[in-house]
């Protein structure tokens, strides 16, 4: 079967639309259909329940699509290696970051990587730290910014250390530069920040035996930031989400100090994929040269 086949089935499992699928690949909806029947000929068994509402994959199809993952992916390097031997630079990254890393830091380094390999396609999703672990495991994508965690399967290379900081209402009773205690967030109203933040949070209360007074849990680290500025509670944000706000919230640093290590994670950083290296090798030059990211000689134990 050709392998734009297995791309197919992928982009429909991925979608959950045969519809965009087609959309997302450039073919007609009769096409996409007529390919997943194909397969599902081939095979001898359903890949997909269809209804009104799109499609989800049957037990059968959630069993191959692992291993017609990972015949893509090994399809794509194969190329990519290819063209590097003839000089060239080609391919696509697939990258997944939590919200901080894509609003800060990807917009002016997929603008620089773009200038320098014009060839190579990059693919951004935004998401949490778990999602953007489990992207990784099952090679959906190649890359993830996300926050380290050493206990994990994963391989991370670290690129900053960030601090967590108390965001508290203005007019709040703490002078400008003093620390928040942390214990305080015991007895003052909480409000969740978004998935990916609040597993930091989570891991530094429970190592304090602290359990917080919540009032409201949100989705998103802006909204609780605006949340914070109307009067709500008090938050705890990475400080890499306050850079470049153009009035920055009444944070404070937490006493004791908290932060997490923002870095860049992969199922296997020493057998990428051309194109996902250059992108990972871009990044460390491009964030050491800012100043932004950790002692290179650190770095480059992880790699």
């Amino acid at each position: 079967m050709n392998i734009d086949s297995y791309r197919l089935f992928l982009g429909a499992a991925r979608l959950g639309s045969l519809t965009a699928a087609a959309s997302e690949f450039g073919y007609t909806q009769s096409a996409v259909s007529h390919t997943i029947a194909s397969l599902e000929k081939e095979f001898g068994f359903s890949l997909f329940a269809r209804s009104k509402n799109g499609v989800v994959l049957t037990q059968d199809g959630e069993r191959l699509l692992s291993h017609i993952r990972e015949v893509v992916n090994r399809d794509d390097v194969v190329h990519q290696v290819a063209n590097e031997i003839k000089g060239l630079r080609s391919g696509k990254v697939r990258i997944g970051a939590v919200s901080s890393v894509a609003v800060r830091w990807l917009p002016g380094l997929i603008a620089g990587f773009k200038k320098l390999y014009p060839n190579i396609g990059l693919d951004l999703r935004v998401e949490a730290y778990r999602e953007i672990e489990r992207w990784i495991a099952n090679e959906e994508i190649d890359l993830g910014f996300t926050s380290m965690n050493p206990s994990g399967e994963l391989e991370y290379l670290p690129l900053k250390e960030d601090r967590l900081l108390a965001l508290l209402p203005d007019g709040f009773p703490l002078p400008k530069d003093a620390p928040f205690p942390l214990e305080k967030l015991a007895e003052l109203d909480f409000i969740v920040p978004g998935e990916g933040t609040n597993y930091d949070i989570g891991r530094i209360l429970r190592g304090a035996g602290i359990e917080p007074k919540v009032s409201f849990a949100v989705s998103d680290d802006l909204a609780a930031i605006a949340m914070v500025r109307s009067g709500l509670g008090v938050t705890i944000v990475p400080e890499l989400m306050l850079a470049g706000m153009s009035e920055r919230p009444n944070a404070h640093e937490l006493e004791p100090r908290c932060q997490r290590t923002v870095a860049i994670a992969a199922k296997h950083l020493s057998s990428l994929s051309p194109a996902a290296r250059a992108f990972l090798d871009f990044t460390r030059e491009q964030l050491g040269k800012n100043g932004i990211g950790i002692k290179k000689e650190q770095s480059d134990e992880t790699v």
